[in-house]
């Protein structure tokens, strides 16, 4: 599990890149990458023991368009276990 102030450090980062989300809430998703053993076999290297930890900041914002339909704007932030934005999407 990943520390919480870590996940607080980063939606204040997030919420100060991108104000427009301030508000929201988000998901919190942990995924943990194993390294593949595979393309190292291939490379005739050892694989390392090491496994990455991304986090996914998951911002979910009800909009309405200009033709007074309501719709949900999606935006997902991308981090590794330090905190570092990776990549963010917005939908």
């Amino acid at each position: 599990m990943v520390d919480k102030k870590l996940i607080e450090k980063t939606k204040r980062e997030i919420e100060k890149r991108f104000p427009a989300f301030k508000a929201i809430k988000p998901e919190v998703v942990e995924k943990k990458i194993l390294p593949q053993k595979a393309v190292y076999k291939n490379l005739s290297l050892e694989a390392t023991k090491e496994t990455k930890t991304l986090l996914h900041f998951r911002f979910v914002k009800k909009i309405k368009l200009a033709d007074n339909i309501k719709s949900k704007q999606f935006f997902i932030v991308t981090t590794d276990e330090t905190g570092q934005i990776n990549e963010n999407k917005s939908v």
